[in-house]
């Protein structure tokens, strides 16, 4: 266990200067550390601590760092480079990023970054870089000796705008200034190495690199592909700088960012792939609380490194729409879903409520005067809990179910290139998500970046939503994977566009998989064109297309309807209601098999849910495909989840924390099942009860969850 892991922080950002205001500072940290609290996070922004080109001011953060220390808390710094000096704007009018529209991000302040000077700087202008690089230099000589000092997170949030131009659209991408269209034809030589290859891959006739066009709109899905590719290279080549100046002169201290993954901070308008952000890091984080599948997402990009929430947003607002007091039960949520997942950090946003600006007054865990609230003494609560159990939970992992999602920014561009929007990719992304953790299983992401025969072995059943775009490449591992035994659950459309020229394939599913899945698309109806009795209603938000399970389950789909010619020895699961055409098809290929889905069925569940579609794919993934979730749960309603101790595992003091979580509408008694055997249940909670029985190899936990509510238990063998 590395040093930065032998403890859980809980605790609070605190300071983005000029708030909380000094006299506030000695009474409210010797509050934090008294409280139990063991963790700050302080921001060191470019504009507040550099105010003169050649003068760098630490004195504010200095002070806070030995408050910090003689308290006992540990320090995170976040150094935030998106407010630049108004020094350097003046000196570098230039540096300004240029919008697709030819809309120039001028310096301003927003409500995030009071005290002006966002977005900052192009990420191809060479000043830019250098100050950034020499005002990173001097933090870290100021503070890398200090003792409270815990980790450097190098980047708030990251993207390219900093909200400024984060709605999704063709005219908010950045950047088309002359520097970053230069440096985007060399990105495109280093790629493909000749002009030919580009052209090929383009459909282009381009006859020197310095034609080249970055793209602006609907058009072709290549150069769009590659233009936020290139773009998203930028953001995480930034990172690369910052972890390499951070490196040269502290090698105790680890690296962090904090991400928003998810449909907001995407790859068009953000830049942020959590997968290659991770790589660059010694630990991860992110900005959300009580999200299951972002929490699943940070950690499959984490690839094992630790993950901290290091920005819970638990009491959101602004000068006109206040915030909602935080209950038990939400704070619960925020943070016990990610510990069930192994996440082992916990930072609110933040301590004092905000004064300064829209955010205001906002975001507090403690009143307006820094008095008590009810939530805070909650978190006091909560963390003293956690903390009694610390050295166990810091060796606790959730064992793996063997299923993925694949999780492809290729596939998340193409998808905007066509519709101009991302909710065909991430609704099917989150729905295949939720409908497999509502199934109780441990769900992990594979990233499609860099997809290997090594990274796929290691699971059984592969998910992919919506593959409009893959390439020939990921498909041939995927077809080896399927023929020495894997199990593949695809959407329709599946290499429908194909990487290698962007042209649209002759033959759907793409890349020869006709053979995998015994099926050929014939026509593909958008549902639009359909007449039924649900389109009036739903057609805007892409539909409901009905279709009834072989069990006689009522399913529903998104989007697309799919008529398919089957191969003889296919089987049919499902129909489409309209015309009992073939909606989900299986069949045997090598020694695995592949599942067929003849609509957007993720979409649907994402917006929906459905007791019948779980009730199918229960029977589908259990007994057709042999994939089983290792905790199972015999009602729908409420998920468990285990962190089992691995020091301990075998032995008699082998311990297992059980996480019980009733995500339904009502008060649900369960019967949880987990390998091994276990003889007591030590509630967490006053409310909590277990009842506990041993049945062959099995353990039988008998629960009640409240709709909401997370309970935990501590199983342990006791003999």
């Amino acid at each position: 266990m590395a040093d930065y892991d032998s403890f859980i922080p809980f605790g609070f950002q605190y300071y983005r200067s000029p708030t909380p205001y000094r006299d506030q500072w000695e009474t409210d940290l010797r509050r934090i550390a008294d409280k139990g609290f063991n963790c700050v996070k302080y921001w060191i922004q470019w504009r507040a601590s550099q105010p003169e080109e050649n003068r760098f001011e630490f004195g504010d953060v200095r002070e806070l760092m030995d408050l910090a220390e003689r308290n006992g808390l540990k320090v995170v710094l976040n150094v935030i480079f998106d407010v630049a000096p108004a020094w350097f704007y003046r000196q570098y009018p230039d540096s300004v990023m240029i919008a697709a529209d030819g809309y120039r991000l001028e310096p301003r302040a927003i409500n995030c970054r009071q005290i002006g000077g966002a977005p900052g700087p192009c990420y191809h202008h060479p000043a830019g870089q250098r100050e950034k690089d020499r005002f990173l230099a001097a933090a870290v000589d100021a503070f890398k000796d200090h003792p409270a000092l815990w980790v450097w997170d190098l980047w708030n949030e990251p993207e390219l705008t900093t909200s400024i131009r984060r709605e999704l659209a063709f005219e908010n991408q950045v950047c088309y200034c002359d520097r970053s269209t230069a440096e985007f034809g060399e990105w495109l030589r280093r790629k493909y190495g000749t002009l030919s290859a580009l052209n090929e891959k383009w459909q282009r006739t381009y006859g020197a690199w310095e034609e080249i066009e970055a793209p602006r709109g609907k058009a072709v899905f290549n150069d769009m592909i590659d233009w936020r590719l290139f773009m998203s290279d930028a953001l995480t080549d930034d990172l690369k700088r910052r972890v390499a100046v951070v490196k040269a002169s502290d090698t105790r201290h680890p690296v962090m960012v904090h991400t928003v993954p998810g449909p907001i901070f995407n790859l068009i308008t953000s830049g942020s792939d959590d997968f290659r952000l991770a790589e660059q890091c010694d630990l991860f984080g992110n900005s959300l609380g009580s999200s299951a599948w972002s929490a699943d997402l940070l950690l499959s990009a984490a690839g094992g490194k630790k993950v901290i929430n290091s920005e819970i947003h638990a009491l959101p607002g602004d000068t006109a729409m206040k915030p909602k007091p935080l209950e038990w039960s939400e704070l619960k949520r925020h943070i016990l879903i990610p510990l069930a997942r192994g996440i082992t950090g916990y930072l609110f946003w933040q301590y004092r409520p905000e004064v300064l600006g829209h955010e205001a007054p906002a975001w507090g865990s403690t009143y307006l005067d820094g008095s008590d609230t009810p939530w805070l003494k909650d978190m006091e609560k909560l963390n003293k809990q956690i903390q009694r159990s610390q050295e166990e939970l810091l060796r606790g992992s959730r064992p793996s179910d063997r299923i993925a999602i694949l999780y492809s920014p290729e596939n998340q561009i193409a998808n905007f290139a066509a519709y101009g929007h991302l909710d065909t990719y991430f609704e099917s992304v989150q729905g295949a998500h939720k409908l497999l953790h509502d199934l109780n299983y441990k769900v992990e992401f594979l990233y499609g970046g860099e997809l290997t025969e090594e990274s796929l072995a290691r699971y059984r059943c592969l998910w992919v939503p919506y593959p409009l775009y893959l390439d020939e490449r990921t498909c041939s591992i995927i077809r080896a994977w399927v023929e020495s035994g894997g199990q593949l659950v695809s959407e329709c459309s599946f290499g429908a566009l194909q990487t290698e020229n962007g042209s649209h394939s002759y033959r759907v599913p793409g890349y020869g998989f006709d053979e995998v899945f015994g099926v050929r698309e014939s026509w593909i109806h958008s549902v639009q064109h359909l007449e039924h009795s649900y389109r009036e209603e739903t057609v805007r938000e892409g539909g409901r297309i009905p279709m009834q399970g072989c069990g006689g389950e009522e399913l529903s789909g998104a989007y697309y309807k799919s008529d398919i010619a089957v191969r003889d020895g296919t089987e049919t699961l499902a129909y489409f209601a309209q015309d009992e055409a073939p909606a989900i098809t299986m069949a045997n290929y090598g020694q695995g098999s592949a599942v067929w889905i003849g609509t957007l069925l993720a979409s649907s569940y994402w917006r929906e849910g459905g007791t019948e579609t779980r009730s199918f794919f229960r029977r589908l993934l259990a007994e057709k495909l042999g994939v089983e979730a290792r905790v199972r749960v015999d009602v729908d309603g409420v998920r468990a989840d285990v962190l089992t101790d691995d020091l301990a595992k075998g032995s008699d003091a082998a311990v297992v924390h059980l996480f019980v979580h009733g995500w339904g509408e009502e008060r649900m008694e369960a019967i949880i099942k987990l390998p091994g055997h276990y003889t007591t249940a030590v509630s967490w909670f006053e409310d909590g009860d277990a009842r506990v029985e041993i049945n062959g190899d099995t353990t039988e936990i008998r629960v009640a969850a409240g709709p909401g509510d997370i309970q935990v238990y501590r199983l342990s063998q006791n003999r």
